[in-house]
């Protein structure tokens, strides 16, 4: 989907969910809706505002600012990628923060712009509590996540079947990087 026609859909989904937050406060306010049961759902609605709202400004800042986006950035989202292969990018992006991927700096500086738009798209196998983990390892605020990420890697590398972790290092060398690290030429190692 184009940025611009998913900021328009968001726009109007910010716009009715708003106007139901509205509602709620009306009907609060005169006595329509019990308290326990209408707070409860205006803060879900908050949560759910809050959540379009992030979502809006990724979209408006990349849509804004084409020409500072790193070009792995256009190319992930430009590129529909399969389940599978968002496990291999959240895979290598474990291998990077764990020390032992071989590539050279500005090919995982692509991976990790890569990483940073596909993050939210469902994989196979890798989810939300491995992007956590990612999230607070890329902070650098934990030292003891160090075990932690190693041992994700792991299990990351042994569950992506090999030929479609090769194939998707293929599609990078053909389509995003055209110079390859060695990382990019060999299999995944414990």
């Amino acid at each position: 989907m184009a940025i611009q026609q998913e900021i328009s859909q968001l726009k109007a989904r910010i716009a009715e969910v708003y106007a139901w937050r509205e509602q709620l406060k009306q009907a609060l306010e005169t006595g329509d809706l019990a308290p326990r049961a209408g707070f409860s759902q205006l803060n879900e609605t908050d949560r759910l505002l809050s959540d379009l709202d992030t979502r809006f400004k990724r979209l408006w800042d990349a849509a804004r600012t084409p020409a500072l986006m790193h070009p792995a950035t256009q190319w992930a989202h430009a590129t529909p990628l399969e389940p599978a292969h968002l496990d291999c990018v959240t895979a290598i992006m474990l291998k990077i923060l764990d020390g032992k991927c071989k590539m050279g700096e500005a090919e995982k500086t692509a991976l990790t712009a890569v990483y940073d738009v596909v993050r939210e798209r469902p994989g196979q196998g890798l989810g939300d509590e491995v992007h956590a983990l990612i999230a607070q390892a890329r902070q650098g605020a934990n030292p003891e996540l160090t075990d932690v990420i190693h041992t994700l890697r792991v299990r990351a590398e042994t569950h992506i079947p090999k030929p479609v972790m090769k194939g998707f290092k293929h599609l990078l060398r053909t389509s995003l990087l055209p110079m390859p690290g060695p990382d990019l030429r060999e299999d995944p190692t414990p």
